[in-house]
C-alpha cells in the first residue's frame, strides 16, 4: 500500500513540474524573447522601444505607458502611415490603413473623434511587413498561407509622449483584408489597454 502511496505522489509531482514548464515554454511576455522577433524579415525600426513590449490580450504584442485609459482622451488625429518593409504589398497596406483607423475607431467603444488638425492623441502607423503568397502556396497551406501584415503602431499624446505602442500580426483574405482585421485588433487592445 505504501509503495502504491509513493508511486501516486511521484506520478502527481511530475505531472505538476511538467505542467509548469509546458505553460513556461509555451508563453513568451517579452516580445525581444519571442520568434517573431527573431524573423529577418520582420524589420524593428519604428517602434521606440521594442524591449517594452510585452505579450498583448487582443493584440500580440503592446505596451501603454502606467496610468494609460483611452477615457482620458476625446480627440485623434491619425497620421500617413510609414513604411519600414519592403516588398510590393508594403506600399498599397500602408495606404489602406489610415481609413481603416478611421472607420473602427467610429465603431469602436473608444468615444474618440477622429480630427484633421490637433488632438489628444497622434497615432502614427507603420507597415514592417506585409505579404502575398504565391497561388499555389495559397492552393495547399490553407489559412496560414493567406496573406498578411505586420503592422505597428505609436500613440503620442499633446505633448508628444509615448502613450503606447503596438505591433501585430493579421492575416486576410488579401492583404487589405489582412491590414483591416489587424486594425480591429488593435483598436480592442486601445480599449481594453492591455
Amino acid at each position: 500500500m505504501k509503495r502504491i502511496f509513493n508511486r501516486v505522489i511521484i506520478l502527481a509531482f511530475s505531472l505538476l513540474v511538467m505542467g509548469i514548464s509546458a505553460s513556461a515554454l509555451a508563453r513568451n511576455d517579452k516580445f525581444l524573447d519571442s520568434k517573431d522577433a527573431k524573423e529577418k524579415d520582420e524589420p524593428q525600426a519604428f517602434l521606440k522601444n521594442y524591449d517594452k513590449l510585452m505579450e498583448g490580450s487582443e493584440a500580440n504584442w503592446v505596451w501603454f505607458a502606467p496610468g494609460y485609459k483611452a477615457s482620458k482622451y476625446k480627440t485623434v488625429k491619425i497620421q500617413p502611415f510609414h513604411v519600414t518593409g519592403k516588398g510590393h504589398w508594403v506600399k498599397p497596406a500602408a495606404a489602406d490603413g489610415p481609413d481603416y483607423y478611421d472607420t473602427w475607431i467610429s465603431k469602436s467603444d473608444l468615444d474618440w473623434k477622429v480630427v484633421k488638425g490637433g488632438a489628444d492623441i497622434t497615432l502614427e502607423g507603420n507597415i514592417a511587413n506585409a505579404w502575398e503568397p504565391s497561388n499555389a502556396a495559397s492552393f495547399w497551406g490553407g489559412w496560414m498561407a493567406n496573406p498578411g501584415v505586420c503592422q505597428e503602431l505609436i500613440g503620442k499624446d499633446s505633448k508628444g509622449n509615448i502613450v503606447f505602442q503596438i505591433r501585430h500580426k493579421a492575416r486576410g483574405s488579401t492583404v487589405s483584408d489582412a491590414v483591416e482585421n489587424g486594425i480591429e485588433k488593435i483598436v480592442k487592445a486601445l480599449e481594453k489597454g492591455k
